[in-house]
């Protein structure tokens, strides 16, 4: 499943990357790149330092993230949004499974 959805980051990225210059374009760009540091960040918490908590605060960004920037891709190229729609979806039940474990593991 992530190569698939990584596939469709990566090619949502792109075609925003290939619009012409703008500032639409660069704030989609910066929040893209953001999205992405908040992902890479995630399984650091939540499996590396076994903070859910924490890796809940780093979800919910990065789905917020994540639907900015589809905002602004959709202005864009609305390709690039649709081919974002998948990997929103995802991070919503992501997000959703994160607090789940938080609220059955209060000690943690």
């Amino acid at each position: 499943m992530w190569t698939g959805l990584y596939g469709l980051i990566a090619a949502s990225g792109l075609r925003t990357y290939a619009a012409p210059k703008g500032p639409r374009r660069r704030a989609a760009l910066g929040l893209w790149a953001a999205q992405l540091a908040l992902n890479g960040l995630w399984p650091r918490l939540f499996f590396g330092r076994r903070r859910p908590r924490a890796a809940l605060v780093d979800s919910a960004l990065l789905l917020a993230t994540s639907a900015a920037y589809a905002g602004i891709a959709r202005r864009v190229d609305p390709t690039a949004s649709k081919l974002f729609a998948p990997y929103l979806g995802w991070l919503a039940f992501a997000t959703l499974l994160n607090a789940e474990i938080v609220r059955r593991n209060p000690e943690v």
